[in-house]
């Protein structure tokens, strides 16, 4: 394998030009039987609720869990739905643009959380982003808020602002942590790129690396250059909490 390259079972198969003209938009009476992760009912409900594009039926199904906390929330239920909607994607059971809009009504529904939440002040500076030209943010975003509800003081860059714009703007000598996040194996050597931008100019800064590209790739730290990797956004605060 070359370097920078990812095995392909581990990303997203590329949207088929050829699709079956019986394929559409999921139906809301469908089973599904894919979701194994997560907290049975919950995930379900979340799930059917995204794909459907029901957004009082997502919020609900989240401000009904908000009690057993916000990791438990991303962990079980937001993360296995997101998982289960890429799923139908790569199998040609759902088009791009149902793919985005259930992404589009998970992250309203994450957003109507915010204000219920009670946020740390202070804390060591973080900022949480993706490689350059990476499209897929939520698992970015969900990091940032798990950092930041265990303490750092989080910057999250996303909508066109490069992490390497959020460290300026931050202040490269006061962050203590940049998480990057790489979805998609081909945006690996920007990654790779940015990541030695970062060492050059917050150089006493711990780099965490996540994401579909590299989570299954034991070397991918070395690979990129990173201290360390994260599979999940829970032992993304682990780790960074060893680093505070």
């Amino acid at each position: 394998m070359a370097a920078g390259e990812v095995k392909a079972e581990h990303l997203y198969k590329p949207y088929s030009a050829v699709r079956s003209a019986q394929v559409g938009r999921v139906r809301s009476d469908e089973t599904l039987p894919e979701v194994v992760d997560g907290d049975g009912a919950e995930a379900r409900l979340f799930t059917a609720a995204i794909l459907t594009g029901n957004h009082v039926a997502a919020r609900r199904a989240l401000h009904a869990a908000l009690g057993t906390g916000l990791d438990h929330i991303y962990e079980r239920i937001v993360a296995p739905a997101l998982d289960e909607v890429g799923r139908r994607w790569y199998q040609n059971r759902i088009t791009v643009a149902d793919e985005h809009l259930a992404t589009a009504v998970a992250q309203a529904a994450v957003a109507s959380l915010y204000p219920l939440i009670p946020w740390p002040a202070g804390g060591p500076r973080a900022v949480v982003g993706c490689a350059e030209l990476e499209l897929h943010t939520f698992g970015a975003r969900m990091v940032a808020d798990l950092l930041a509800l265990d303490g750092w003081q989080t910057t999250f860059t996303s909508g066109g602002i490069s992490l390497a714009r959020g460290l300026e703007d931050a202040g490269r000598g006061a962050v203590k942590l940049v998480a990057v996040s790489i979805t998609l194996g081909r945006h690996v050597p920007e990654a790779r790129a940015l990541i030695q931008r970062v060492r050059e100019d917050a150089p006493g800064a711990k780099i965490l690396v996540g994401g579909r590209a590299v989570a299954a790739q034991p070397d991918a730290a070395e690979l990129l250059g990173a201290d360390a990797v994260a599979t999940s956004a829970s032992l993304a605060v682990k780790v960074a909490r060893a680093w505070r």
